[in-house]
């Protein structure tokens, strides 16, 4: 049952990396996402074990998980790369319980436009903090590792403020929301 259940969170997590890049991304393909995904090594973070992970192993993973796709998919920069990975971890570890000890409190939220506004809006008498998050304002401009790293320590600044996990600053994101009247 255990093994059913991760098959089916991993199914719906490569489904949401998938509708999170058809808006703006340049690889919208289902073939295209799913065929990266395969490439992506999720296991050694997803895979069953008592093993807790540390900081420096999921950064390290992370920064080694979005060159790769990015080395294997030239049309994709590094935040394009950043969110098929970030959404598929929000999915099926935040969400859906998978993963090493540990892993939920390393993950980051996926960078996006819904996000960037939200936060700008939360903060918008926080120049330090919008320093970091807004060093760029959209995905495709996300063009190196470090401007990704900046970010995520913006990211990062606001969950100790708040007192929360990285991957829940995703609260601020706005993408839900229907425009109003």
């Amino acid at each position: 049952m255990k093994e059913l259940r991760a098959q089916i969170i991993r199914t719906y997590a490569g489904w949401t990396a998938l509708s999170a890049l058809r808006s703006g991304s340049p690889v919208k393909s289902r073939v295209q996402i799913y065929g990266l995904l395969k490439v992506v090594p999720f296991d050694r973070l997803l895979e069953p074990t008592s093993k807790p992970i540390r900081a420096a192993e999921f950064a390290s993973w992370h920064r080694d998980a979005v060159l790769g796709l990015c080395e294997r998919e030239p049309l994709l920069c590094i935040g394009w790369a950043a969110k098929i990975v970030n959404v598929y971890l929000k999915t099926s570890v935040y969400v859906g319980g998978l993963g090493r000890p540990g892993l939920v409190t390393a993950i980051h939220p996926p960078i996006d436009g819904g996000l960037w506004a939200g936060l700008r809006k939360q903060f918008h008498d926080r120049p330090k903090i919008l320093a970091k998050t807004h060093v760029v304002h959209r995905i495709r401009d996300i063009g190196d590792y470090p401007t990704c790293t900046t970010i995520i320590a913006g990211f990062r600044d606001v969950a100790e403020e708040l007192g929360c996990l990285l991957i829940e600053v995703d609260q601020f994101w706005e993408g839900a929301d229907s425009p109003s009247a």
